[in-house]
């Protein structure tokens, strides 16, 4: 009888002692992103100079993720460059920017890719593309820039 009386209390510390242990924080997931919000999308060379410049500012919708993407070179003539991936204000953010290669006949299409990572190590992709034509080159007399004339504000909805 005394060793069943030990044993229960030996159970009913090693009971007592579990509970009274702290409970650890479940991790929350952050939702996965279903849109990217983006705003004040410009894009252009300088005329009789060189240089380029792309910036825009992105949201994604029901997190706190606001940032402003940029690039700036001094070394572009007439055309937009290459932009490879790169971090936006918040490295949470990535981005690259690229014409698609033309075809015959017609010019390729412009595009920008934005990565989000939501829940590190989690990330989604997704893109945005425009006609050339949104993005004309323009004659100055002795030399031509291309500015972006589209549409400033658009939605990235196909995130994967």
């Amino acid at each position: 009888m005394k060793a069943v009386a030990a044993l229960s209390s030996l159970l009913l510390l090693g009971a007592s002692s579990v509970s009274a242990a702290p409970v650890t924080e479940r991790q929350i997931q952050a939702p996965l992103p279903t849109e990217m919000d983006v705003t004040n999308f410009s894009a252009n060379t300088l005329p009789h100079g060189t240089g380029a410049f792309i910036s825009f500012n992105i949201a994604v919708p029901g997190s706190t993720e606001s940032t402003t993407c940029s690039y700036s070179d001094q070394s572009s003539v007439g055309k937009l460059p290459s932009v490879s991936m790169r971090p936006c204000a918040d490295p949470a953010v990535e981005w690259e920017f690229r014409q698609d290669p033309s075809q015959p006949g017609a010019e390729g299409q412009y595009r920008v890719v934005v990565t989000y990572a939501y829940d590190a190590p989690k990330r989604v992709a997704g893109f945005h593309e425009w006609p050339a034509t949104d993005f004309p080159q323009e004659n100055f007399g002795s030399t031509y820039a291309t500015f972006y004339r589209g549409a400033p504000d658009f939605v990235i909805t196909n995130l994967s």
